[in-house]
This record gives structure tokens, sequence and C-alpha cells, in this order.
């Protein structure tokens, strides 16, 4: 039986009978939707963009739904969608093959955001906010691009053709390097970028295989920069919450048994404490460090932080910028913070400093590692071996 979100579910379930209610009352305009899903209705058709207002809107292959997505992955009644004040819910209906929220399958009631990636079996959607199109309409994409970056990314996987890029790690009172994040490029044309890579993987729900990948020809190449120097791996959200990760970190210690390794999570990735426990426990055993990314991007969730500490905190650039200029109240806040991890045990990362009273302000506050462009950009492994 599943778990759910009581507190939404129930929001959810009340925001229906509301809009039941209401149902004889005069509709807003179409243009007034600010809710839309992104993506193809049936195979090889045009991408539309899709007004979430009907309510509740549902998706699957039935010609009942809101939605009707023509693919046999999906099941007749798959999911339904329900926007609640400024908020937009999503659960699963029992459907065959699941539905999938930035590659985790749902188990309960979630809060969407925009930007979002929905599976519906195994066709996508992205969330977007703010359209104020009419009910459908098709939008223009370079559809030869897309097709290049498809066939591409079937050799990208099969080579592989990541190419990966180190960001320098350092010690902020003496900007001594102690190790590199470990960034991916690729020289395919349509997915030089992550962001383009992870775009196409992600229709084809491979964002866990590209991530252990990513992983693996970082280390290969990590070797040349020494064994004194810690490296940093980037997880998923879609391998957050699956033991297929498990085993990739076995593979990678057994592979690479004198380099060291620091694991990144995404704090907002994480939707149990238990999963996260276990990963710990395995990474202890295999003497591989833990780190939070992107500490107050969105939720600074202290529940796991004090539960599961890791053994170094990413500050995300968004609390970092603009310290130097930033009131006495904020920079106390962020003391505040960095204090309550360094009771943990946990070391403090600042992300993006980029000048030189940004590296002063965040040593002053406690930070003890940082990273950004003012001690360097991703490079390509050859272009740190002498730096």
């Amino acid at each position: 039986m599943k778990h759910f979100n009581q507190t939404l579910l129930s929001e959810f379930d009340d925001v229906l009978q509301a809009n039941v209610d209401k149902a004889v009352a005069p509709k807003e305009p179409e243009s007034m939707f600010l809710w839309t899903l992104c993506g193809h209705l049936y195979e090889n058709s045009t991408t539309q963009k899709i007004s979430v207002k009907s309510q509740p809107f549902t998706i699957g292959r039935h010609p009942d739904n809101s939605v009707c997505v023509a693919n046999a992955t999906v099941s007749g009644y798959h999911a339904e969608i329900l926007i609640a004040g400024d908020k937009l819910l999503v659960r699963d209906r029992d459907s065959t093959n699941g539905t999938l929220l930035n590659g985790r399958r749902l188990q309960t009631v979630e809060s969407l955001r925009d930007g979002d990636i929905l599976h519906f079996g195994n066709v996508m959607f992205t969330v977007q906010h703010g359209s104020t199109m009419t009910a459908t309409e098709t939008v223009t994409s370079d559809a030869a691009g897309d097709a290049i970056a498809q066939v591409q990314f079937n050799t990208l996987m099969q080579r592989p053709g990541v190419d990966p890029f180190f960001q320098p790690i350092v010690k902020l009172d003496d900007h001594r390097r102690i190790g590199f994040e470990v960034l991916s490029r690729s020289q395919f044309v349509g997915l030089e970028t992550p962001a383009k890579m992870f775009k196409v993987a992600a229709q084809r729900t491979s964002e866990a295989a590209l991530s252990r990948i990513c992983r693996v020809e970082g280390m290969r190449a990590s070797r040349e920069l020494g064994a004194d120097m810690q490296f940093y791996l980037n997880t998923h959200p879609a391998e957050l919450n699956d033991e297929g990760l498990f085993e990739s970190v076995f593979v990678l210690r057994e592979q690479y048994p004198e380099q060291s390794i620091m694991l990144e999570v995404h704090e907002s990735g994480v939707t149990s404490v238990d999963f996260l426990r276990k990963l710990r426990e395995i990474l202890n055993e295999l003497n591989i460090g833990l780190a939070y990314d992107d500490f107050g991007s969105g939720q600074a969730r202290l529940t796991e932080l004090i539960e599961v500490p890791p053994d170094v905190l990413k500050f995300d650039v968004q609390l970092v910028q603009g310290l130097p200029t930033a009131s006495a109240a904020r920079r106390s806040t962020i003391a505040g913070l960095i204090r309550i991890v360094k009771d943990l045990n946990v070391v403090t990362l600042a992300e993006g400093i980029e000048t030189v009273e940004e590296a002063d302000i965040c040593r002053d506050l406690g930070f003890e590692l940082a990273q950004g462009y003012l001690f360097g950009k991703g490079e390509p492994v050859h272009k740190w071996i002498h730096a």
C-alpha cells in the first residue's frame, strides 16, 4: 500500500471538492491560466503547450481525459494534476508504468515547480509556469537540431563521449587547491552542455545511466591530477532513492581504490532519510565522502542535515553572492547557519565566489572551503596538470 503525504493529499482532495462546488461559477479567460505542460501528445507530433485549466486535470490514454496521450505505455487514466492556490499538485492514479517526477517514481501527492520533468510511462512533459497562451499552441522548436541530438545521444552513451571538466575547490584561508568538482561536457552536436545532454536523457529516462557515465569518465581523467586531490562527483535526482546508486559507488571504489572521492547529493532530490542513511553507511564502508549540494537553493532542509550529516555542505550561490554589500541581518543569518553546521562537524563550502570581496567576507563569516570563477572555471584536465 502506498504511503501518502497526508497534508498534500488532503489539500488535493479539498481543492478538488471546492472546484466541483464552484463548477457553475463563471470561468476565468483561458489566457489567465499560468501553468502549462509542454510535450508531445503522440509519436512524431509537434511539441505543444497545454494549459492546465480543467479541475481536476487528468492525463491518460482514454479520450475522456483532459489530455489524451496516444502511447501504449500510458494507462487509460494515468495521473491527475490540480491547482491549489499558487501551487500545482500531481498524483499518480495507480497507473501500470507509473508517473515519474524528475526521474523519481511518485509514491504520493507532490508539488510541481517550473521546469520540472514529468514522465507518464515513457511520455515526457515539462512543467512551465508563467505562460499566457490559450488552450493549445504549437511551440516553435529546432526539430532538425533535436533530431540530430537524439541520434548523437546514442553514440554519446555507447562510446562514451563525455568530456570531463574540472573546477577547483580551495581552502579559503590561503586559497590552496585541495580538490575539484568534476563537471561534464561533450563535443557532440546538440549535446555540448550538461543541460542539453540531460534534456535528451530525460526524454529517454536515461538520466541515471548518463550520470554514472559522467562519474566514471571523470574519475578516469582524474588520475592525471594526482592522488592528493579530492574529486567531487555529482549525482542526478533520478538516481536518488534507487539502489542502483549503491552498486555504482561500489564499482567506482573498486576501479579507483586510491583516489579521494566525495559524492555530491542535491538536498532537494532525497525524499527518504532512510535511503540517505543507508547511502551514508555504504560510503563510510568505501571511504567515500558525502556532500550536500546547493544548500539553500530551495528548501534548506535541516532534518536530513541533522539526522544524516554529510562531510561537506555546499552553500548555494544564492546565499553567497552579494554578501559584501548585504545587510548585517543577512550576514548574521548566514553566520548562524555556519555555526549550526560546524557543530555537526560538517565542513562548509561557499559556491559561486567571483570576487576577492566575496571570498574575504565568506572567510570572515566562517566558511572553510570555496569554489567559483575567482579560483578557476571548469577546464579540461590538461589545463590543470601544471597549473
